[in-house]
């Protein structure tokens, strides 16, 4: 590396701890509460975090990892980190390892590196420092390169003249299949295999290799060409087509043989870059003209269909919290209702990559602006404005990338961008048990043994327990809660319908499915044993329990002991 290929590094180190999660003075009613605390360190991870309450003996917190390791963020693709977002636009460093047109690529963070395939810019795979930009390594001629990579590990997956496998912390190749290309997008990688594909005239063929060796182990060739990534879910790969303006299928293929399941055709014009989004048994994605559809992941049945006047959408949308958001090319951006479809805000804009989502912000790049592009940040909330920074190119096509507290994004001003003051790292505990009272929460972060940064908070609990009326709809009702081996889960159906019922931990991953079929009409109930899916018990803790059904959705809290 030389000393320019680093145009912008503003370092602004900082060794401080801050309790996000329980609230300074709030009051509780409830004495199982979530512990969250961001540290900033000199973008270094501390040796480790403790908490104490009241003066007891202290307690290790875990670091939440928040790497964006693929596409999107994670395999499903939903497009939201738990790290916090920058808040302003300062510019913490930037690269020059972008080009002037195109570069549709996300970069990638995982364990402290920037990954970052040049797409016009240059044949190259870069690796860089996240807090300062350096360059660690580049793999030198990969080839033309549309999306962003695959880290997992300590694998790197990218799609580029061929799909190349590489040491993730030195770059150094490990296999390469050639029948695959760019074109296939990023490559999905689960379950110890690689999915990737190659763009034909018309046609679609679709790869399945061994993530260790490169060896393949299945082929399949369906119609239409595929602009889009592919989504694995339940045994399921998901592959949206585009056939020149015309019908195009939504296909879910077995993840075992390649062969197609279902096949869904209520695309206008087929699916444009717009890759599935899945949660909760539901696969979310944007038809490139006029359409947003959720569709069961199960059936391939259209669950709804939401209009949009000569719009045309290329983005994948972004998921939090019951809310989709994207953008249409040049007019609008949007937060949908996911349950429903209805708008919960439109403001003017638009964006060709996805957007980003992470602390209550929606981050994005521009597109079209001939004074220049702008990296933007909207409330989440109320679609408002809450800071944007302009590039030196009329472009950006890239989806950003939020991690530790930094956005990372590619400009088409030859710079790669890192938004953000220093690396800020969060932990957390999913309950903690606090005393009736006033309570004192220390949390303090430790490197080399000594005390380096602590913050103090101070609440009150008003009773134990938790409070969890059931709710007025679907009658969804907890009994024993709180409860040490199995929980009875119940709900009232006013109609017959398929009907899911799911465990969730508190950063939203699925532990258990309950309940997905066809229920009738009337009072229902079933168990939980505090067990995951492959039957290994959980931990004590807080946990959500959802239920869906005739388009209506509803939450309660379980808490487990131990």
């Amino acid at each position: 590396m030389t000393i320019g290929m680093i145009l912008t590094a503003i370092l602004i180190s900082t060794t401080a701890v801050t309790i996000t999660e329980p609230v300074d003075g709030e009051t509780y009613d409830g004495d199982w509460l979530p512990l969250r605390a961001i540290v900033e360190n000199e973008n270094e991870v501390p040796d480790s975090v403790h908490y104490s309450l009241n003066g007891a003996a202290v307690v290790l917190i875990p670091r939440l990892n928040t790497d964006w390791y693929t596409y999107m963020q994670n395999d499903l693709h939903h497009g939201y980190s738990e790290s916090p977002a920058p808040h302003n636009n300062t510019v913490l460093w930037t690269a020059p390892i972008t080009g002037t047109e195109h570069e549709f690529p996300t970069p990638v963070v995982v364990n402290g590196l920037v990954y970052y395939p040049q797409d016009h810019g240059g044949e190259d795979l870069y690796a860089l420092d996240a807090a300062t930009g350096e360059v660690e390594w580049i793999f030198i001629g990969t080839g033309d390169t549309d999306d962003a990579v695959t880290v997992k590990d300590g694998r790197l997956y990218t799609a580029s003249d061929s799909i190349w496998c590489l040491d993730a912390l030195t770059g150094e190749r490990i296999w390469a299949f050639g029948d695959a290309n760019w074109t296939g997008s990023t490559p999905a990688v689960v379950n110890g295999n690689v999915f990737c594909g190659r763009r034909g005239v018309g046609i679609s063929i679709v790869f399945c290799l061994d993530a260790a060796t490169g060896a393949e182990i299945w082929t399949d060739t369906i119609p239409g060409e595929t602009m889009s990534c592919m989504t694995i879910w339940n045994g399921k790969v998901f592959i949206p087509t585009f056939d020149n303006f015309s019908e195009s299928s939504l296909y879910a293929l077995d993840a075992n043989s390649g062969s197609i399941i279902w096949e869904n055709t209520d695309s206008y014009w087929g699916y444009w870059d717009s890759s599935p989004v899945v949660v909760d048994s539901v696969i979310y994605i944007s038809g490139f003209y006029n359409q947003m559809l959720a569709i069961d992941a199960m059936t391939g049945t259209t669950i709804w269909e939401a209009i949009y006047t000569d719009k045309y959408f290329t983005a994948t949308p972004a998921y939090n919290d019951g809310k989709l958001y994207f953008a249409d090319e040049i007019h609008s951006n949007y937060s949908i209702d996911a349950f429903t479809g209805n708008t919960i805000w439109e403001v003017p804009g638009g964006h060709h990559g996805s957007s980003g989502i992470a602390d209550g912000i929606v981050i994005f790049g521009e597109i079209d602006n001939p004074d220049g592009a702008r990296v933007i940040a909207l409330d989440s909330n109320t679609g408002e404005n809450i800071w944007s920074y302009q590039t030196g190119g009329s472009n950006i096509c890239s989806s950003p990338a939020i991690t530790d507290g930094i956005v990372y994004i590619a400009g088409m001003d030859w710079n790669l961008y890192a938004f953000g003051v220093g690396l800020k790292y969060t932990y957390r505990e999913e309950y903690f048990y606090a005393e009736v009272g006033p309570n004192e929460l220390i949390v303090t972060s430790f490197d080399g043994g000594t005390a380096v940064a602590a913050d103090t908070i101070n609440f009150t609990v008003t009773q134990t327990g938790i409070s969890l009326e059931p709710s007025t709809r679907l009658a969804l009702y907890a009994s024993p809660n709180p409860f040490y081996s199995i929980a009875s889960i119940s709900f009232e159906l006013s109609e017959p319908g398929w009907t899911s019922v799911t465990v969730y931990d508190l950063s939203g991953r699925i532990v258990r499915t309950l309940e997905n079929s066809e229920h009738a009409t009337g009072q229902h109930s079933i168990v939980w044993d505090g067990r995951k899916e492959n039957g290994e018990l959980v931990s004590a803790g807080l946990y959500l329990c959802r239920i869906k059904s005739g388009g209506i959705s509803e939450t309660t809290g379980l808490c487990l002991l131990r």
